[in-house]
């Protein structure tokens, strides 16, 4: 049996949003930087962390596969792919030396 899509109350829903609008910036503002700075990075382990994501390999040996991928490229889809693919690659090594 189909389940009937529930309608929102658009009062409701333009409601919450004024106060997601205040409340974040709100709560960012009373948090020192370092507080800032701490759920900042929680966020970022947190999202690197998912169960979904791959594992990335972040290699020196991965890191000249892909940009050897790079420059023999045939197309703009496959460039912008593994240029993307590098960024990741860049930023996950970035991110470990940090923590280290």
């Amino acid at each position: 049996m189909a389940e009937i899509a529930k309608k929102k109350n658009p009062a409701a829903v333009a409601l919450g949003r004024k106060g997601g609008k205040k409340g974040g910036p709100a709560r960012a503002a009373k948090l020192t930087p370092e507080q800032r700075s701490e759920s900042a990075r929680k966020a970022v382990r947190t999202r690197w962390s998912k169960a979904n994501t791959p594992v990335l390999d972040t290699s020196k040996k991965a890191l000249h596969a892909c940009l050897k991928r790079i420059k023999e490229a045939k197309n703009e889809d496959e460039l912008r792919r593994l240029t993307q693919e590098l960024q990741r690659i860049v930023f996950r090594r970035q991110y470990q030396n940090a923590e280290n």
